[in-house]
């Protein structure tokens, strides 16, 4: 696969991934209108916690999948029939202890006493963490266009359902999670002849089983880690300041999102398209082209959001603006989430040299030590800054876990990458975090920066080269 290939896939697969969460995007002028910052804290709290738990209900295997799936020609239908067994015994496992103390949990992890919500959580959980195999299974056969088609089906039902339940209804909160269960069931359902066609109980292994566990196993640490840096901010904010506080913060988050889902829609073309590398002798300049070149446009997109997201937020259709008045201060996280997520990117993408060199145990490592510095600088700023001591705890989190791996992986398998090609989206993002912002300014700063990225920051091969790819 080409450098081009690996764009095409990506951009389709990132269309995919972004469809599949642009839909809290979308929901957020529903929400910030009626639902009050209180009420708004809850419901962030309720994804928060669905987003700790899909690492539990999914230990490993879904990386699993991916790796066995992708490099098996003979085995796929064992690997796919054993992981998904394991799947569906251990998510009603975890779904039925969740119901059942839901009275008891529900004030814990929701700030809230209607257990109902927990429950519908439960089974959200169980549904989406067995679709999700199929979105995988898709990606590994390379079919684009059927995980897109998914990812819509998910978004366009849960928006209308939300939409019916919230707005029409009046359902309240109970009402967002009604409509997340209900897409997540139909996608089960629909997927039924998808499960059926590569299920098959005679080839189901014992030492498949044994092979995929104890590959998995050392990836629930990592994706607790990673849930623990990305979703812990929410109860820091409620334990140390108030609910309210959760709602304004996790809306000014979702508006810094787009960072993301920029990296995690590269990453599902990212991942195939390295592992198949593995015996390419010029594999290692071929990955630092591709950093410069992401890095490069994931700043030019993130200085165009954060340029015009006050415009943005405060226009209005029909009386009633993008978000409510009252979240309108949440714009003032989002430069320190976008820059956070551009150190993610940076640990992303050295992770050919962890799978090239079978040193997967170090992703837990790697991303314990970003959740251990999250952990403590929220504790540290959150007292004395609030929302904004938060933000930063994510940024100096998710530098912390790029440094440490790059601290590995120059050893065992060094990448030749541009030092420029990092530094200058770096720093013009931060540029425009302390400039005032005219009109002057937002017009003329991005066609200032890809003017100056092609000239000085790319060689004059990887300029004739892309031209190339976008002409063809």
């Amino acid at each position: 696969m080409s450098i081009r290939a690996l764009g095409k896939q990506s951009l389709i697969y990132g269309f995919g991934h972004i469809i599949s969460r642009i839909i809290t995007f979308l929901l957020l002028p529903l929400y910030t209108n009626i639902f009050t910052p209180t009420e708004y804290g809850v419901i962030s709290l309720a994804y928060a916690f669905i987003g700790f738990a899909l690492m539990l209900y999914r230990y490993g295997t879904d990386t699993a999948l991916m790796k066995f799936y992708s490099q098996t020609e003979n085995d796929k239908s064992t690997y796919f029939t054993t992981i998904l067994i394991m799947q569906i015994l251990s998510g009603i496992a975890f779904s039925g202890f969740l119901i059942l103390f839901s009275n008891y949990l529900s004030p814990i992890l929701l700030g809230t006493h209607d257990s109902l919500i927990l429950i519908l959580i439960a089974g959200i959980l169980l549904f989406d963490t067995l679709w999700t195999l199929a979105a995988i299974v898709l990606r590994s056969e390379e079919k684009p266009f059927s995980f897109v088609g998914l990812n819509l089906i998910n978004v366009v039902g849960t928006l209308v359902l939300n939409i019916f339940f919230v707005l029409t209804l009046k359902y309240g909160i109970r009402g967002v999670l009604f409509s997340n269960l209900i897409v997540s069931f139909f996608l089960v359902l629909i997927l039924a002849p998808f499960f059926f066609k590569r299920f098959s109980f005679s080839t189901i292994s014992t030492e498949i089983l044994k092979k995929v566990f104890w590959f998995a196993l050392p990836f629930l640490p990592a994706g607790i880690f990673t849930m623990v840096l990305e979703l812990s901010n929410r109860y820091f904010l409620k334990w140390l300041t108030d609910t309210a506080t959760v709602g304004i913060y996790s809306a000014g988050y979702k508006l810094g999102m787009f960072g993301l889902l920029m990296v995690m829609g590269f990453n599902m073309g990212w991942t195939p398209y390295f592992l198949k590398q593995r015996d390419n002798p010029d594999a290692k300049p071929l990955f630092a082209r591709v950093a410069k070149y992401f890095l490069g446009l994931q700043g030019f997109v993130s200085i165009v959001l954060i340029l015009w997201i006050d415009t943005i937020i405060r226009s209005s259709l029909f009386g009633i603006s993008f978000f409510g008045p009252g979240f309108w201060s949440s714009t003032q996280i989002m430069p320190l989430i976008l820059l956070g997520y551009m150190f993610f990117a940076i640990y992303v993408l050295q992770h050919p040299a962890i799978y090239h060199t079978d040193n997967t145990k170090w992703v837990a490592m790697f991303r314990g030590v970003s959740a251990l510095v999250a952990i403590i600088l929220n504790l540290v700023l959150i007292p004395y800054w609030g929302i904004m001591g938060s933000a930063w705890a994510s940024v100096i989190a998710y530098a912390s876990m790029a440094l440490s791996i790059y601290l590995k992986t120059r050893k065992i398998y060094p990448i030749p990458y541009s030092l420029i090609g990092v530094i200058f989206p770096f720093l013009c993002v931060i540029v425009v975090m302390v400039i005032p912002a005219s009109l002057l300014v937002k017009l003329l700063i991005p066609f200032i920066y890809l003017v100056v990225w092609t000239m000085f920051v790319l060689t004059a091969d990887e300029r004739k080269s892309i031209k190339q790819m976008v002409l063809r």
